[in-house]
């Protein structure tokens, strides 16, 4: 059980993470400035940047992290089973 906990609150986090990088330009919004980056305008380039690469690396990294999360709720159910099957409960 611990696992599916674990499961679920890494969902959340990158859920939010996702949200963060995909929504840059809306904190250009809020905040407007009129500084340049690679010769354009930092409210148009730092969106589509953290856009394709924030979100490219959020994604390996929720692959890396998620694998290993259904590895540990595999892992869990086994013992559990194991458990089960040794008190006798389970033919």
């Amino acid at each position: 059980m611990k696992a599916y906990k674990k499961e679920v609150r890494f969902t959340i986090i990158m859920a939010s993470a996702f949200i963060l990088m995909g929504n840059a330009g809306f904190f250009f919004v809020l905040f407007p400035t009129d500084a340049m980056l690679f010769g354009f305008p930092v409210k148009y380039i730092v969106p589509i940047l953290m856009g394709w690469f924030g979100v490219f690396i959020l994604t390996l990294i929720a692959g890396k992290i998620g694998n290993q999360i259904d590895e540990d709720i595999e892992n869990e159910n086994m013992s559990l089973a194991r458990t089960e099957k040794e008190k006798g409960r389970v033919a």
